[in-house]
């Protein structure tokens, strides 16, 4: 008895032994993943096979995900990233690890780095698998697969969230996800859980008649209208659409009853008003379509945009047709004679009359109304400007500035062309305020090339009035914002190569301005005196005559020939120099370049 117990001890413990040793020498294995995922990473159903890390191992971890994230706020993403991957080569299985990571490569790698986003996908994908209760995690799965039109899937995820978490936003997204991926049946559950949720509104009901809409199921979109119809019976733009839903399926008879039925007891609803002129047109009631028409642009109890909207469908089958456009313009005079809640009506007939291609002065007429029914509407103002600069009435256009400064006084526009005015006019002074005060008004907002030419328009009123050195800095930062303004470094270059300062500077700009671009004779011209300066006459003989061959003979270029002149001479061509001398006294009117010309002919030398 006593040796059979100690027997039966010693196998029982030869037993454990070998068990003991199994288990040492061979870890678990995850069950094989048929799903296509890494084995790394199993599914949730297979968590129990993610061994738990020993407590020295867990502080590593917690110590680099927890800097990962401190990183991660302060947008140090390379570190981030390096800490991510330290982190997962010892917790491969930490969710928390992996989401990030995820939300790492797929919000910084670009649309066409596949194998990020590959990569991205996959790591959320086993975030959301080993951790299922974070509805976090889950909804941002689930964003992703919307974003990446994965609609189905992004479907599928959502349906756990709101059966975990309903909510109005969930459902309301779910809806959207429904129509978007065209299961209409689908949108339609969602409503109706909205509905259970929130109860029955106005606007589930309306969303539900769109949805039927789409779905082609008129039997029910005529009930859902019929039943806002009945929930809310003095709202009588159920009954239009009621009557639109008619209309559409061939009921054009009851249709119109309905108009005529809500117009009886609101005359002046523009709901049956714009459905009844559709409905004319469309019957082709051309008599009864203008009476009407007529009736909704002149009634000032007709609400304000339904006065537009018909207004605007006349217009536009007027520019299609190419009909006669006198009754619209008839029509659009008569509208505007009335006092006017806001300028739409004025803005549409001044886009019906530049497509028609109406007379310049008759289209000003409505900019003008613009303004009086809306004094501090820029836009107009601005297109009144455009055409005052283009027929150089320099007062009007003065006016029209100040008026925009005082309306909208953060429009840099309005101190250029001011500036450029008093400019033209020959009072600098005013000039040099007015574009001062606009550069006042630059900031980060400012169109850069706008910034750009103010600086430089006060750049050349400032030499004008021989204050070079506030010129130059003002054309420093007239280059600043736009460092390819042509015609500031045109300007810049001539004046500092006839004042013999900084002349490499000078054949950098001006060279160039003749390098991009266009040739302009005028650039060209800068550039031969540029090099005239630095003694490299040759060249400025070869870019001298490209401007000659291109420019007329007007007193605008006489100073041109002058300089040719100055470069042929010192290209030992007298007598030639002498002819461009000539031609340029002949041109000019400036007293003081006729007495250079005159004493370099006398003299018949520079």
């Amino acid at each position: 008895m006593r040796r059979t117990t100690l027997h039966r001890i010693v196998l029982l413990l030869a037993l454990l032994l070998c068990l003991l040793c199994a288990c040492r020498t061979q870890a678990p294995q995850p069950p094989s993943d048929s799903s296509g995922l890494s084995s790394r990473h199993p599914k949730a159903s297979q968590r129990e096979w993610v061994p738990e890390l020993d407590y020295e191992t867990q502080r590593r971890f917690d110590r680099l995900f927890l800097e990962a994230v401190r990183q991660k706020q302060k947008e140090g993403i390379d570190a981030e990233y390096e800490l991510l991957r330290a982190a997962l080569d010892i917790a491969p299985y930490a969710p928390e690890a992996l989401y990030e990571m995820a939300v790492l490569k797929l919000s910084y790698s670009v649309y066409s780095d596949t194998l990020a986003r590959a990569e991205g996908d996959s790591l959320l994908r086993q975030a959301v698998e080993l951790d299922p209760d974070n509805l976090y995690y889950k909804e941002t799965l689930a964003t992703y697969l919307a974003n990446s039109a994965r609609y189905r899937d992004a479907i599928r995820l959502y349906e756990e969230i709101a059966d975990v978490r309903l909510s109005g936003e969930t459902l309301a997204t779910l809806e959207w996800l429904y129509k978007t991926s065209g299961d209409y049946a689908g949108a339609i559950r969602t409503l109706e859980r909205l509905e259970r949720m929130d109860g029955r509104s106005e606007a589930l009901s309306m969303e539900k008649f769109h949805t039927y809409l789409a779905m082609k199921d008129t039997e029910h979109a005529y009930q859902a209208i019929e039943d806002l119809c009945a929930e809310y019976p003095l709202d009588l733009r159920y009954r239009v659409l009621l009557g639109d839903l008619y209309d559409q399926n061939g009921y054009h008879e009851r249709a119109l009853d309905i108009y005529r039925d809500v117009l009886a007891a609101e005359p002046d609803n523009s709901y049956a008003q714009i459905s009844l002129l559709a409905y004319y047109k469309a019957a082709r009631a051309d008599s009864l379509y203008l009476n009407l028409l007529h009736s909704v642009v002149l009634n000032p109890r007709t609400q304000s945009a339904a006065r537009i909207e018909a207004m605007r469908a006349y217009a536009i089958d007027n520019i299609k047709a190419q009909a006669d456009s006198t009754p619209v313009l008839r029509l659009f005079a008569k509208a505007l004679s009335e006092p006017q809640e806001s300028r739409d009506m004025a803005e549409l007939c001044a886009y019906y009359m530049i497509e028609r291609n109406m007379p310049t002065d008759s289209v000003l007429k409505v900019f003008y109304r613009m303004l009086e029914i809306e004094p501090d509407y820029t836009k107009a103002r601005l297109q009144i400007l455009q055409v005052m600069l283009q027929r150089g009435n320099m007062d009007r256009v003065l006016q029209i500035c100040r008026d925009g400064e005082l309306y909208d006084p953060s429009e840099v526009t309005f101190y250029y062309y001011e500036g450029e005015a008093y400019y033209r006019r020959g009072q600098n002074a005013e000039a040099i305020r007015a574009l001062q005060r606009g550069t006042e008004r630059i900031d980060e907002h400012t169109d850069p090339l706008l910034a750009s030419d103010i600086y430089a328009l006060l750049g050349d009123v400032l030499h004008d009035s021989r204050l070079a050195d506030e010129a130059y800095l003002a054309y420093d930062r007239s280059l600043s914002y736009n460092e390819l303004n042509l015609f500031c470094l045109n300007n810049y270059a001539y004046f500092l190569a006839v004042e013999g300062r900084e002349l490499d500077k000078a054949e950098r700009m001006s060279r160039l301005t003749v390098e991009v671009g266009e040739v302009e004779p005028t650039f060209v011209d800068t550039y031969a005196w540029v090099l005239f300066r630095l003694k490299r006459y040759e060249e400025a003989r070869i870019y001298i005559d490209q401007a000659l061959a291109v420019l007329p003979e007007t007193v605008e270029n006489a100073s041109v020939f002058d300089h040719a002149g100055d470069i042929y001479f010192l290209c030992g061509e007298r007598s030639k120099a002498l002819e461009f001398w000539k031609k340029a006294l002949a041109l000019t009117d400036d007293a003081s370049l006729r007495k250079q010309l005159r004493r370099k002919i006398a003299r018949r030398r520079l």
